[in-house]
C-alpha cells in the first residue's frame, strides 16, 4: 500500500447486519435479443478506478476476486465536481465529465491500467453521467442540472469523442440532475428525472441518435441510477429520498409497467446499484445508512431481501455510496465516505455466496486519496 491506502487486519469474512444511521445526502421474452450473460472467470484480473465528487484525480487500482488491491502508477486529474465515469464495454477507454469544466474526457487504459489522455469533447452544459450502448461505439452523455438533455456521441477508434447529432431535451426545468442506463440490445434508453420523480423511456436508432421522449413512468422521491437487468426483461431504479427501489417488466418495444409488490424498501439515501452477471441478485449501497442492501430477484421481477451486510462496521458513519460487480459474479467492491478522515472514499470488498449474501472481507478497506463518492464515481475494467 501507499500512503493513500490502508489496509485493516482481521480474521477474515463475516457477515454483519447493520443498524440504520442517518447521514448526509432466464427466459427471454419474445422479440428480446439479449440474454443473461454467464459470469466470466476471474483469471487475468481487472482494474479499479475511483474518483471523488468533491476532489480532483483518479485513484487506479489493480485487483482480481482474492489479490489486494495495488495502486496504478500516476493520478491524471479531469477536474472536480465530478459526477461520472464510465469504461467502453471492449475495456480500452475510461471517459470522465467534469462539471467545473462541462466537457467528456477519454482516457486510453494501458496494460497495466495506466490513463492516458485524449482529446476532449467540450459539452453544453454540466454532465450528469455516461452511458455507453453495447455496439462501445454510441455513447450518451446527460447533461444539464435545469434543462436537461441526452447528447449522442459517437466514438472513434482511437477513444475520440465527436457529436453525434442533436442533442434531445427531455422536459421543463425541474427535469434535470438525471441518470440513465441503456437496455442490452441496445435499443432504448433509460433516464431517470429526479425532480419529476420519473423514468423516461427514449428509444435509440440504429445510427445512434435519440428519440423524443416515448414514455414516463413515475417513481418514488428522487429516482436515480436506472438498471437493466442482463437478460433485458426488468429495469429497477433506485428513490434516494423514498429511500427504495423501484421495479419495472420491459416489453418487447422497451416499454415498462411496474411490478407488482414495487417499490422494495432499502436503507437510507440508496445509490449506484450492482447485479451479479446472472441477474439474480441486486446490490444496494445506502449513503444514509451503514449497509448495503441485497436481494434476490424473482422471475417475475419482485425483489425477494436477503440480509443486509454492514458497509465498514469498524467505522461508524462510513457508508457506501457506489458499487461495481466483478466479471465473475463473485466480488462486490463497493466505495464509500468517510466523513472522519474529511470525506475521504473507502474501498471495500465483498464476497458473493451461492445464496447471494454478501460478506465483507475484512482484510480490504483502501483509502483512495478523493473525497465523496456521490455519482457513479467507481469503475471496474477487466484486464486485457
Amino acid at each position: 500500500m501507499t500512503s493513500d491506502s490502508t489496509s485493516t487486519g482481521g480474521s477474515g469474512k463475516r457477515r454483519v447486519r447493520a443498524g440504520l444511521a442517518l447521514a448526509l445526502a432466464a427466459v427471454v421474452l419474445p422479440g428480446f435479443t439479449a440474454t443473461a450473460q454467464p459470469a466470466l472467470a476471474d483469471t487475468a484480473g481487472y482494474h479499479l478506478y475511483a474518483h471523488g465528487f468533491l476532489s480532483n484525480g483518479i485513484a487506479g487500482y489493480t485487483a482480481s476476486d482474492t489479490a489486494a488491491p495495488t495502486p496504478i502508477p500516476g493520478k491524471p486529474m479531469p477536474g472536480a465536481l465530478n459526477w461520472p465515469q464510465a469504461p467502453t464495454p471492449d475495456g480500452r477507454f475510461l471517459f470522465v465529465a467534469p462539471g467545473s469544466n462541462p466537457q467528456l474526457i477519454p482516457y486510453a487504459i494501458g496494460p497495466g491500467g495506466e490513463l492516458t489522455a485524449g482529446t476532449p469533447l467540450a459539452m453544453p452544459d454540466v454532465p450528469v453521467d455516461i452511458i455507453f450502448a453495447p455496439n462501445g461505439r454510441d455513447a450518451f452523455v446527460v447533461v444539464g442540472l435545469q434543462n436537461a438533455q441526452v447528447v449522442p456521441v459517437r466514438i472513434a477508434a482511437d477513444g475520440t469523442p465527436t457529436r453525434n447529432g442533436p442533442a434531445t431535451p427531455f422536459g421543463d426545468a425541474l427535469d434535470g440532475i438525471a441518470s440513465g442506463t441503456i437496455s442490452p440490445d441496445g435499443k432504448q434508453l433509460y433516464v431517470a428525472s429526479l425532480l419529476p420523480r420519473q423514468l423516461l423511456v427514449f428509444d435509440v436508432a440504429a445510427d445512434g441518435t435519440v428519440s423524443p421522449v416515448k414514455q414516463r413512468v413515475s417513481t418514488g422521491l428522487n429516482p436515480i441510477y436506472p438498471r437493466v437487468t442482463p437478460d433485458g426483461r426488468h429495469v429497477y431504479i433506485v428513490n434516494e429520498i423514498s429511500g427504495s427501489v423501484s421495479g419495472f417488466a420491459r416489453t418487447e418495444d422497451g416499454s415498462l409497467t411496474e411490478i407488482a409488490g414495487s417499490p422494495f424498501p432499502t436503507g437510507l439515501l440508496p445509490h449506484v446499484t450492482s447485479m451479479t452477471p446472472d441477474g439474480r441478485f441486486l446490490y444496494v449501497p445506502n449513503m444514509g445508512s451503514g449497509h448495503i442492501s441485497s436481494f434476490a430477484v424473482q422471475p417475475n421481477g419482485a425483489l425477494t431481501p436477503l440480509p443486509d451486510v454492514a458497509f465498514a462496521p469498524e467505522k461508524p458513519g462510513t457508508f457506501a455510496e457506489s458499487s461495481v460487480m466483478s466479471p465473475s459474479g463473485e466480488v462486490l467492491w463497493a466505495l464509500g465516505t468517510d466523513p472522519m478522515r474529511g470525506g475521504e472514499e473507502i474501498l471495500r470488498r465483498f464476497t458473493v455466496g451461492a445464496d447471494g449474501i454478501l460478506d465483507l472481507d475484512e482484510s480490504v478497506a483502501v483509502y483512495t486519496g478523493t473525497h465523496v463518492a456521490d455519482g457513479r464515481t467507481l469503475s471496474l475494467v477487466p484486464r486485457r
